[in-house]
């Protein structure tokens, strides 16, 4: 961390290509002098005398002085070559703005070269970027469009797009008196990498929220440490990732030479971490000022309380909250007395509150409702509607202020319209002061809220996974490859107690009759041969074999049918047929990025027709696969609907913890395996098939 002290803290920068002319050297040299940097600024370019008014010097080697950072606005090739002067003479930072360094197949030797000065030491911001600004102190290394004078606050923002920066914290910073220590447009990550950004934002002890924007991470195991240590000192991390997509990954791998993990499996990192991630772009801008402002010791209840003096406003609130899957508050009836007497005869008391438009000449009920919400035992989260007009707005804002700093309860107040009526300064600070975030539009706030809900589940399952993460049955086992039988699969899943259908090995007929009789029930023949991962498909698996016939006619048919697919027999496998109440699936990725992670849908062709899937990270405590279970669209086939018997949700959750035990034992030694299907019974749950590729 100290080693980013001279990109954040520097006393000498030095500007390679800045000129008279204009440019993006020149925009840095602009900015250090409009933010008002008190150390020296050296020009380096050796067509001038004088850059903005500060002496131009022809090259690093002719500087009076060794600069802290160097900022290269110059080409791919000549960065290189003076990052490495520079570095001869000690400097231990630098911000590289131009690209070419790797990008797309394109410039591997620059990239290399910028590698090994950062593995020597060199804290190196980008390439591909517009720098870092310290706002608190002044330092704008930054070659992007700065306010003047840049507010300073309580968010840290690291975004991976130079465009994206932008869009985020100037609109927020001017619009919105957001206040930014720190924003840092990192670019491609060869020298310092977002976790190291991150890092050093925490350590500060006036930053409470960090946003971060990514394409890819560098450091997983350092983020989640991170995140715990965020938890613990009530800090938010929130987070957006672009690439997510098949396009967007193609457009990733051509802009950052990033390898993207699948969406899913970052997703179950992230909630792993505690991270809040935030699904669109515009979530994001929205949520750094949500939890720029919000309370974040709130123990937030049940749902969200909607105060609007618009009917179709409140509509499209309640609209947008269920769409999310945020609920709505149920009040208790000491609120619905309270809520009844505050609003007019003609109104009536619903959640989302419709205080028709008499909340505007009526200065009494605004207060009045508030309070009812606030006061509530379930402890809601207020969402209160602001006006237009400017005596009405700042009223509003006196109102909810007063409330939210009088019960240090959650409030949010929104405009209605998305594209932002006026708002006065003295409404931002009447509201910032108490605490209370301002939304833009009606659906951003009521698709937000449910970040703040979520930021609190996910903190507390993050500690309590910390303080009692469940213990990896981890004892030495035999290496399992692409070639293991299924038979050596199912010996290594059991010896961790993951339940799979008793199996034996047949490579005759008789052998296979044999079997079935020691059984002594119908039995499913499946065709045993190396590769043969989808066994249906290839005419592999006959089922409910209850006679010798039948066994032997079945050993034939599943050896002709994966012949004809290419596959060379090599016995069968006998299972005796077990009945349940539904199938289910559950599956394991060994992420090379982001480690292990189970999956849980239904089973059967359902996994396949349906995208009703549900991931977490490796190992999981019962909770979360209780959760997983319960996550998915189908939990209802497995909960008892429409009469059918309840499966045994208990053996299912638990089937789910072994195998995310089994995953973290056998980490990297294979790349996917499916259990599918899972009979899961009133009384049990147990695998019939392994799928493993390698």
């Amino acid at each position: 961390m100290n080693s980013l002290q001279p990109l954040f803290r520097p006393r000498t920068i030095a500007v390679l290509g800045a000129s008279a002319r204009g440019g993006r050297g020149t925009k840095v040299v602009q900015n250090l002098r409009d933010t008002g940097f008190e150390g020296d600024v050296f020009p380096v370019n050796p067509g001038y005398d004088d850059v903005l008014g500060y002496k131009c010097f022809p090259s690093i080697a002719a500087l009076p002085s060794t600069p802290d950072c160097v900022v290269a606005a110059i080409g791919a090739e000549k960065s290189c070559d003076a990052l490495e002067e520079a570095y001869a003479r000690g400097t231990r930072a630098a911000v590289v703005l131009a690209a070419g360094f790797g990008e797309g197949g394109h410039g591997d030797d620059r990239g290399r070269r910028l590698r090994a000065l950062s593995a020597g030491g060199m804290a190196i911001s980008g390439p591909n970027c517009h720098g870092v600004l310290n706002v608190r102190d002044k330092v704008a290394a930054y070659g992007g469009e700065v306010p003047v004078p840049p507010k300073s606050g309580s968010v840290a923002l690291v975004s991976q797009s130079g465009g994206l920066t932008r869009n985020a914290f100037i609109p927020l910073m001017t619009k919105r008196g957001v206040g930014f220590n720190y924003v840092v447009s990192c670019g491609n990550q060869l020298g310092v990498s977002v976790e190291d950004y991150i890092e050093y934002f925490l350590a500060d002890d006036q930053v409470t929220t960090v946003a971060a924007h990514i394409e890819s991470l560098r450091n997983p195991a350092k983020l989640r440490a991170l995140a715990l240590d965020a938890h613990r000192r009530a800090k938010t991390i929130i987070m957006f990732q672009t690439g997510r997509s098949a396009a967007g990954q193609q457009l990733v791998q051509s802009h950052t030479g990033a390898i993207v993990s699948d969406a899913k499996v970052f997703s179950a990192f992230l909630r792993r971490c505690g991270i809040v991630q935030v699904d669109y772009y515009e979530e994001f801008v929205e949520c750094i000022e949500l939890f720029a402002h919000a309370p974040a010791r709130d123990q937030l209840g049940a749902g969200v309380a909607v105060i609007s003096g618009s009917g179709g406003g409140a509509t499209v609130a309640a609209d947008v909250l269920a769409d999310v899957g945020t609920p709505l508050a149920v009040f208790d009836t000491s609120t619905h007395e309270k809520l009844k007497a505050a609003l007019p005869d003609f109104g009536t008391v619903s959640n989302p509150i419709d205080a028709t438009g008499s909340v505007y000449s009526d200065t009494a009920m605004l207060p009045k409702l508030i309070d009812a919400v606030l006061t509530d035992p379930d402890r809601p989260i207020a969402a209160a509607a602001l006006p237009i007009p400017r005596a009405q707005i700042v009223r509003f804002a006196d109102a909810i202020a007063q409330a939210a700093r009088a019960t240090g309860r959650t409030v949010v107040a929104y405009q209605a319209s998305p594209l932002g009526e006026t708002l006065y300064p003295e409404v931002v600070e009447t509201l910032h002061g108490a605490s209370v975030p301002i939304i833009l539009g009606v659906s951003n706030a009521m698709r937000c809220l449910k970040y703040l809900t979520r930021r609190q589940d996910l903190r507390e399952r993050a500690l309590t996974y910390a303080d009692a993460a469940p213990a990896p049955r981890i004892e030495p086992q035999p290496r399992i490859n692409g070639s293991s039988s299924f038979l050596e699969l199912r010996a290594a899943m059991a010896a961790l107690e993951v339940p799979i259908v008793p199996s034996s090995f047949a490579d005759s007929e008789d052998a296979a009759v044999a079997i079935a009789r020691e059984f002594n029930a119908p039995v499913a023949i499946k065709a045993e041969s190396p590769g043969l991962t989808h066994k249906s498909d290839a005419g592999g698996v006959k089922l409910n074999c209850a006679t010798a016939d039948e066994v032997r006619a079945a050993f034939r048919a599943v050896n002709d049918g994966i012949r004809a697919h290419g596959f060379t027999p090599q016995g069968v496998v006998v299972q005796p047929m077990i009945e349940g109440i539904a199938e289910a699936y559950a599956g394991v990725v060994n992420d090379k990025v982001y480690g292990p992670v189970v999956s849980f849908g239904l089973g059967g062709i359902f996994i396949e027709t349906l995208d009703d899937v549900t991931m977490e990270a490796a190992p999981l405590t019962p909770a979360e696969a209780e959760r997983m279970i319960e996550g998915i669209k189908g939990f209802r086939v497995l909960d008892g609907a429409r009469g059918r018997p309840r499966a045994d949700i208990g053996a299912l959750a638990q089937l789910l913890v072994r195998l995310s035990q089994f995953a973290t034992a056998y980490a990297g030694q294979f790349r996917a395996l499916d259990l599918n299907p899972i009979i899961v019974k009133s009384d049990g749950a147990v695998a019939v098939d392994i799928a493993l590729e390698a």
